[in-house]
């Protein structure tokens, strides 16, 4: 037997413990404990990074409400818990607030401070990190002023597409 490729997890993990000032994710299955827990940690820590995730307002159909939906909901209560300083945000997008309408979440990002952006098919689940094939793309600024500004512009129009802002009203913190 071949043994599991852990690549999309590794890759989740340093980037969660890189971040300085904050990570954005977007991910429709939000599941894997390994990943909440690492998440937690940096919630814990006095001057750890801002978090956002966004991700479905809930999981569809019985058979994934009873599997997935357990699953998330214990990752997402584990943050809750863990997010004393008040730096997490766990968001759903919303086509109508009046109606109550819902954006479903298929996306698969992650933005971390302006240095890293991941985009691809793996899930924050476990089946994403050794089950199931993946293939993410991820860049690295390292430094470049230049490549941290596209990187900030990823994030700006992602978060201004879910508000119905500009990603520059974003910038501008509107």
């Amino acid at each position: 037997e071949e043994p599991a490729i852990r690549e999309c997890e590794s890759l989740f993990l340093d980037s969660i413990a890189a971040a300085k000032k904050s990570i954005y994710i977007e991910s429709q299955y939000f599941t894997n404990d390994t990943l909440g827990d690492a998440l937690a940690a940096r919630l814990r820590e006095p001057d750890g990074p801002e978090i956002v995730v966004v991700s479905p307002k809930e999981c569809h159909g019985w058979l994934e409400k009873s599997t997935m939906g357990v699953f998330r909901d214990r990752v997402f209560r584990h943050l809750v818990a863990a997010h004393t300083l008040g730096r997490l945000r766990l968001v759903y997008p919303a086509a109508s607030r009046s109606q109550d309408v819902a954006t479903f979440i298929h996306s698969k990002v992650m933005v971390v401070d302006d240095e890293l952006v991941r985009i691809g098919s793996a899930n924050f689940s476990r089946r994403s990190m050794g089950v199931d094939s993946e293939c993410d793309l991820a860049a690295e600024a390292r430094g470049d002023s230049r490549l941290q500004a596209g990187i900030r512009r990823i994030r700006n129009r992602l978060l201004g597409e879910h508000l119905g802002l500009t990603a520059d009203d974003v910038a501008q913190g509107l």
